[in-house]
């Protein structure tokens, strides 16, 4: 993390209207870990409407400085709709356990997750697209550098490989921790059996 990061010398993604206010089960949100969870995800699933139709699509990405990058071929339909400025809404999700409960409607799961919403636009400038590339190579896998790890992007393989940058507007961390939770769960004569499955 770079000075800059670290200071949080930009917009840090937090609630701002109704649209990232959590409706049901509001004592699960903790917006002071959207930073967290951003960094510790995997995969993000970016929706957006083109044409009427909603669109959903999960990428690899990199979070940084309250922007998530995704990238990939100049092929890809959504890379290019993307380049825009249009919204967009993306959804993280962390899934750390699965819940059996001795009650059918109380089987749950222990998750971390954030729903951000942004606009996005094309990064055209090299350096910056080498920069974000290899700090997203890095995120994946950790410890990887080139050229000892691997032999670094070309100029021209950058220039055919589009980056786009979603810039949040906004966004809610909403979590789930413990174990079960129905009304006999902790009842030993109970009937049924209730369980943390981690993931």
């Amino acid at each position: 993390m770079d000075d800059n990061t670290a200071r949080h010398d930009y917009p840090v993604p937090q609630p701002r209207t109704d649209r990232t206010r959590i409706r049901r089960h509001a004592d699960r949100g903790v917006p002071d870990r959207i930073e967290e969870f951003l960094r510790a995800g995997m995969i993000a699933h970016v929706s957006y409407v083109e044409k009427g139709s909603p669109f959903v699509i999960p990428f690899l990405y990199h979070y940084e400085a309250g922007h998530i990058y995704i990238h990939g071929s100049p092929g890809s339909v959504t890379l290019r709709i993307l380049q825009d400025g249009r919204p967009v809404a993306v959804s993280i999700v962390l899934l750390d356990a699965l819940i059996a409960s001795k009650t059918a409607p109380d089987h749950s799961a222990n998750y971390r997750s954030v729903i951000l919403y942004g606009r996005s636009h094309r990064v055209s400038d090299l350096a910056k697209k080498r920069r974000i590339l290899d700090a997203t190579t890095d995120r994946y896998f950790p410890g990887r550098h080139s050229p000892v790890d691997y032999t670094p992007a070309t100029d021209d393989s950058l220039t055919r490989m589009e980056l786009v940058a979603i810039e949040i507007e906004e966004a809610q961390a909403k979590a789930r921790t413990g174990g079960p939770m129905g009304p006999s769960d902790e009842d030993a004569d109970a009937p049924g059996t209730a369980f943390v499955l981690p993931v």
